[in-house]
């Protein structure tokens, strides 16, 4: 179960603002620059970001401390005044995508990180020495799950904290309404710094709170960091599911159980149910460089949108319905994805309550040479209905895997 401290963003923060500000694609443009990243994909430096690094360039190793404010900052989307652009946003509600979305969270998250990493740039080269990448998406809480497509988006956001090599960074989105900033919803990523050269762990700049509001974020960075390493340790892939995990899985077997028979291998579902496995939808995808992130990996907000993509379709056949989105929860990047990879998404629907359904996509690369399969990512989506209705069946796992996915749902969804 989470239980996550929320945060509000000071006031001096959030205060609504008309000033000419950086867009989005200002700030891709931004990063590319700031990594030397590589602009077309087979022309030119082919060792792609930080390939002015070289090893006879010194790298300052003096962290100066930074506060919350030197991190902050913002930009818009500008739907309002740029028509063309709503096309790549679009969906088919006429409203605005949220697999979109999602990307220009990730890009936004770097940002704020290489800001507040800013003094550690090498200005002979003008280039930063770290690789700052997203590690996961902690939890994206959704207030407006659709969005106008006629009306500009802010992304917002500033470190809350930082640890050796990783820090938290929250992000926020709204959407002008008359010259009134509207919350659509709050995000909390994690990022981790790498040497481009060593490929090990690098320090960052440490955080410092100026002020007792910004002790407090500090404070409860803190205290999410400390919440997200517990619920590592209590993982069903280290520990087994407690006494009333327990029973909500026998009450399941037993209610499926053919009635007046004492056999455990026949199995009856009731007319509001189906069997997990029957929700699942798969999809692949080949990593083209299209796709490549600041250091020639496909991009971890490509990832999220497909894979969100994928589980709002499971989601909403499942249920008969579209369905609004809630909440997206505790994504992990277990490993890279190369240019060239064959990305397997697997979803399923392993959890349903009241007017909620919760969704997990697998996501895999297979190797074309080997078949051999490695994880990359695990995705968790929760979605409700539009009106708030109750979901009308629910789901039941057969193998003990999909019981432990189950509660695992029921985790995420907690």
């Amino acid at each position: 179960m989470h239980h996550r401290v929320f945060l509000f963003v000071p006031r001096t923060l959030n205060k609504t603002t008309f000033r000419s500000i950086q867009t989005i694609t200002d700030v891709r443009k931004t990063l590319q620059n700031l990594v030397g990243a590589q602009l077309v994909f087979g022309h030119g430096n082919q060792s792609g970001s930080h390939a002015g690094l070289t090893d006879n360039i010194t790298v300052n190793s003096t962290l100066t401390p930074r506060t919350i404010a030197e991190s902050y900052d913002e930009a818009i989307i500008p739907f309002a005044t740029n028509i063309k652009l709503r096309e790549r946003y679009v969906n088919f509600d006429n409203k605005v995508r949220f697999g979109r979305i999602l990307e220009d969270l990730d890009t936004m998250a770097v940002h704020i990180a290489y800001k507040h990493n800013a003094p550690q740039i090498i200005q002979s080269i003008n280039v930063h020495p770290l690789a700052i990448v997203t590690a996961a998406v902690d939890r994206i809480e959704v207030a407006v799950p659709h969005m106008d497509i006629d009306r500009d988006v802010r992304l917002s956001g500033f470190t809350s904290f930082v640890g050796k090599s990783s820090m938290e960074v929250i992000l926020t989105i709204d959407q002008d309404n008359n010259g009134t900033w509207e919350h659509v919803l709050r995000a909390y990523f994690v990022l981790a710094a790498r040497d481009p050269r060593t490929k090990k762990s690098a320090k960052m700049n440490p955080l410092i709170g100026s002020t007792e509001e910004d002790k407090e974020i500090i404070r409860k960075g803190e205290l999410n960091r400390q919440r997200r390493l517990t619920e590592q340790d209590k993982s069903l892939f280290k520990t087994p599911p407690d006494t009333s995990e327990s029973s909500i899985i026998h009450d399941l077997f037993i209610k499926s159980v053919t009635p007046n028979t004492s056999i455990f291998r026949s199995r009856l579902l009731n007319q509001d149910s189906m069997w997990m496995s029957e929700t699942t939808l798969k999809t692949m995808h080949i990593g083209h460089p299209e796709q490549r992130n600041l250091y020639n990996k496909i991009f971890g907000g490509y990832l999220m949108r497909k894979s969100f993509d994928l589980a709002w379709t499971t989601a909403s056949l499942f249920a008969k319905q579209k369905l609004s989105t809630l909440a997206v929860d505790d994504i992990m990047f277990q490993r890279p994805v190369e240019i060239g990879s064959l990305l397997f998404l697997s979803s399923m629907v392993v959890y349903v309550e009241g007017n909620k359904i919760q969704t997990r996509i697998h996501a895999e690369v297979v190797d074309i040479h080997t078949a051999k399969r490695e994880t990359t990512n695990v995705f968790y989506f929760i979605f409700k209905t539009k009106d708030n209705s109750q979901i009308s069946k629910n789901v039941v796992p057969q193998t003990y895997a999909e019981a432990m996915m189950y509660l695992d749902g029921k985790r995420h969804l907690d």
